[in-house]
């Protein structure tokens, strides 16, 4: 039973860290970024000499939205850093709980380690 729930774990540990990592190769993020700024140069030289003022504020409304867009995608594609960031609030409240459950049997002087996570001397 212990080594099933230690493959178990494992797994599972496993399944975070993939999760963790980031899926879109930095290559690909910068080649968007090099489209986006080839884009936005190439509009930006088709624009009318004169009279141009709704076509740069268009142009500029479009440059920032695109730009947010691929900033909202690496955030979002690196969900522990970043301005969207996950905080580890599931495996505190597990570890709370173990925590819990194991003083509700054990007194503090039973445990392994101490708060440091260095095993007790004996």
């Amino acid at each position: 039973m212990l080594v099933s729930a230690d493959h178990k774990r494992s797994d599972e540990r496993e399944e975070r860290l993939t999760q963790a990592t980031a899926s879109i190769p930095g290559v690909i993020l910068w080649f968007l970024l090099a489209t986006l700024v080839i884009t936005v140069m190439a509009l930006g030289i088709c624009l009318p000499r004169r009279n141009n003022r709704g076509q740069i504020i268009t142009l500029t409304v479009i440059t920032a939205l695109l730009t947010s867009t691929l900033c909202i995608i690496r955030d979002v594609d690196r969900p522990f850093g970043g301005i969207i960031d996950v905080n580890p609030t599931a495996i505190t409240e597990v570890q709370r709980q173990a925590t819990r459950d194991f003083l509700a049997h054990h007194t503090a002087a039973d445990l392994p380690c101490d708060d440091q996570g260095d095993r007790r001397s004996s």
